[in-house]
Order: structure tokens, then C-alpha cells, then sequence
């Protein structure tokens, strides 16, 4: 009889352990866009993949942000003064489908959809105050279909990908950057 009961709650938990690892146990918070589909499967479309570089937190009127936003049609840098970001600057350039699809090959053997999930980090704000927080998004009609970030301090961070890999690959779809951004914004 003992042995009988023994068995029934081993069977039990094993099955219990097997719910717990299909459901995803709650230990892995790592998500890839809400679409679920790669991002070369984009390619022909009006999403945009976009990095935000957030400056160090500071008076509102030194307040810097750098924003980069690739779509199949253009390439568009962005110079952000103050938290409320108004634009002080901005360049575009045209851009083409093949030169998009080749981009974001890159950025998903970069990890660009890699990420965590996890709430409670949800928001960068107040992270890394002296330096500065990479916020990546991949847009679609106006929805965010994934936002991660990282910081130039290191940890946290919900971006799980390549961060200097990822970086690099946003700064040369613009022509000319390091001139650019000396331009724009000499502090970032």
C-alpha cells in the first residue's frame, strides 16, 4: 500500500513538472516580437526598426537624445533636445528594399529580438543616469511590436541581444554618422 501510494505521487509530480515546463515556468521571460515572425518578414513592409540613444539624466535644457529609424524607404536621424523630446534636427535619407532586407538579416543575427520580458523593468528611466540608454523598437502602423533596452553601464537590461553589433548596425545605415553626429549632438 505504501508503495502504491509512493508511486501515484511520484506520477504526480512528475506530471506537475511537466505542466511547469510546457507553461514556461515563469523562469524564462524572453520574448520575441508579438508577431512572432521573423524580421525579414518585414522586409516589404512600412515597419521600422528604431534605436534611441538617451543621454546622461541632466538639466532639461542639455538633455540629449539621438534617434535612428530604418524603414524600407528611408533612413531618418533624429537630434532631441529636453525630456519631452523636440526635434532639433533631423536628416533623411532614401532607402530600398534590398538595402532594408539586408539590415534586418543583420539585426536578427544580431539578437535584435531578444529580450527580456520581465515588468518590473519595463521602463529605463533612472537607469545608468551618467551615461546612456539604448531603447530598441520595431514598429508597425503605429505598434510597438517589441521594445528592449540596454544601457551603457551594463546591467539591467532587457535587451538580450548584441549590444555593440546592434549599435554598429544602426549607426552605418547613415551616411556620413561620426560627422553627423558631432553636429547634432557632441555629448552623446
Amino acid at each position: 500500500m505504501r508503495y502504491l501510494i509512493g508511486l501515484l505521487v511520484t506520477i504526480g509530480l512528475l506530471v506537475l513538472l511537466i505542466v511547469i515546463i510546457v507553461q514556461g515556468g515563469g523562469s524564462s521571460k524572453t520574448k520575441t516580437p508579438d508577431s512572432q515572425k521573423p524580421l525579414i518578414s518585414y522586409s516589404q513592409s512600412d515597419a521600422v526598426a528604431r534605436l534611441t540613444t538617451d543621454g546622461p539624466i541632466n538639466a532639461e535644457q542639455n538633455h540629449q537624445q539621438i534617434q535612428i529609424t530604418v524603414g524600407r524607404d528611408y533612413v531618418a536621424i533624429a537630434s532631441k533636445k529636453g525630456y519631452d523630446g523636440t526635434v532639433t534636427n533631423l536628416q533623411t535619407y532614401s532607402n530600398t528594399a534590398a538595402s532594408y532586407s539586408a539590415f534586418l538579416h543583420a539585426l536578427e543575427h544580431a539578437g535584435f529580438t531578444k529580450g527580456n520580458a520581465d515588468v518590473k523593468l519595463k521602463d529605463e528611466s533612472g537607469y545608468c543616469p551618467l551615461g546612456s540608454r539604448y531603447i530598441f523598437e520595431f514598429i508597425q502602423d503605429g505598434k510597438t511590436l517589441e521594445r528592449f533596452w540596454a544601457t551603457s553601464c551594463g546591467k539591467p537590461k532587457t535587451f538580450l541581444g548584441s549590444l555593440d553589433l546592434s549599435l554598429t548596425l544602426f549607426r552605418n545605415q547613415v551616411p556620413d554618422y561620426d560627422k553627423i553626429i558631432l553636429d547634432f549632438s557632441p555629448t552623446i
